[in-house]
Formats: structure tokens, sequence, C-alpha cells
């Protein structure tokens, strides 16, 4: 199939979407997480009637996790009681949008949310670099043959193959990337062992971020678009990120 300039703008869009649908997921991971902890001193100011405790009390629930999912669990509280709960959930829920708070950068991100996140970023690279391949043969760079073979290939071959120059003289490093698809592969395979071990810290993912932001600076040096740069783009997300969750000084400006 002959690709023009149409492939290399749908291209770009689904550049932009997944990179803004990736930092939508983490934030709305942080403002579960947020809001959780708010919820948690709204709950210190609800003090059990006597009622309560006598419903507590009375309850009598399996042990078993799979006799738990199978019965019909009573109420646990009284109406009064669980109007109060799920009022101090919305609460926190409303306040976790509009405040900042400062994770540490060891805090790990257990929301379901950061599924969609590493999804999308991962998408958001390999879609940057099936661009740069067919820049690369449409450019002559590559012949037709090896852009067929390297277009059907493991992502984190068609990294290595494009920046297998800059690996050997140490200018681009990929072990973090090669961190982000080691997480997503957790996500594609979604066993109970993964579904457990999966949450990554603040950390992991801003180094993810940075080194993904150098390989598309070179990049972008090579192609010499003219268009809004990527690199730019994603780095005002983590800006964005970092201004809203950590107390760490934000990125680069750019």
């Amino acid at each position: 199939m002959e690709h023009d300039i149409n492939t290399f703008s749908k291209l770009g869009e689904g550049i932009n979407f997944y990179l803004n649908e990736s930092f939508h997921y983490i934030n709305e991971a942080l403002i579960y997480e947020f809001a959780s902890y708010l919820f948690s001193e709204e709950l210190k100011k609800i003090d059990p009637s006597d009622k309560d405790k006598e419903i507590i009390e009375s309850i009598n629930l399996p042990e078993s996790p799979v006799e738990l999912l199978q019965v019909d669990l009573p109420e646990v509280m009284t109406e009064e009681t669980l109007r109060a709960i799920s009022d101090g959930w919305n609460k926190a829920q409303t306040l976790a949008r509009v405040e900042n708070y400062d994770f540490t950068l060891d805090h790990a991100i257990q929301s379901i949310e950061m599924l969609g996140h590493l999804n999308n970023f991962g998408f958001f690279i390999e879609t940057v670099i099936n661009r740069h391949l067919l820049y690369l043969k449409q450019t002559r760079l590559i012949d037709d043959f090896s852009y067929s073979r390297f277009s059907i290939a493991k992502v984190m071959e068609r990294i290595i193959f494009i920046f297998k120059d800059d690996i050997s003289t140490h200018n681009i490093h990929l072990n973090e990337i090669a961190r982000l698809f080691s997480l997503r592969n957790k996500t594609v395979h979604y066993t109970p062992d993964n579904a457990m071990a999966l949450k990554p810290r603040i950390s992991e993912m801003i180094q993810i971020w940075n080194q993904t932001k150098k390989l598309l600076e070179r990049l972008e040096g090579i192609e010499k678009f003219k268009e809004d740069k990527f690199s730019r783009l994603l780095n005002n997300q983590i800006n964005g990120f970092m201004e809203k969750w950590t107390s760490k000084p934000t990125a680069n400006k750019s």
C-alpha cells in the first residue's frame, strides 16, 4: 500500500490521542488514591451508633474468597451511617479533583486506571516508532524489504534498530523504555500474580517519561517535520503531572 501525507497525519493524530489518554488515566489513578486518603480522614469523623455495632457483631461472613463472592452481603450499617459514608466519599472525590497533593516519589500506584496509562503510553511510543519507520522508507534510508520486516517486529526490536548507532555510542539508553514494555506486558497478560504485582512507583514513571522525551527529541532532529513537537507535548504533560502530584521541581519548560 502506498502512503501519502494523510498517513503521516493519521499517525500524528494517533500519537496525540495515545499521549493524552495515557496522562488522563494516570491523573485519574492519583485522583482516586488521593480521594481514598481524604475519605479515610472523613471516616474518622463518623461515630458508629450502638445499632451499627450490633449489626457488625451479628454478621458472620465466610472466610473463603470464593464463598464470599457467592453470598448476598447483608447491610452492615444503619442507613444513617451509610449515608454519612456516601457523603464523605463524594466530598473526597470532589476535593481530589481540584486540590493538589504531594505524593512521595516512592509512592506505588495501585489504582486500576494504571492499566489505561501503561497501555496508552506504550501505544504512544509504538506509533511514534511506526511513523519514523515510514519516514525511513519514504526517504529511502531503508529498503522496502527491511521496512516490511521491521514493521511487524516486536516494538523493542524496532526501537533498537532505529537507535542502534546511538546505543553503541551510549548517546541513547533504553532501559526505562524496556521497563515500560515489561509493565505493559503485565497489563496484556493480566494474571492473578500480575494483577497484584502491577504497582509502579511514581519515580519509575517519571524516569520512563524522561527517557522517552530524549528519544522523541532525537527523532525530531532527524525528521525535521514542521509540526508541534511531541517531545514538547510530552514535556507539558510531565510538568502538569508533577505540579499537581509531587513536590519535585518540574521538567524543563520547552
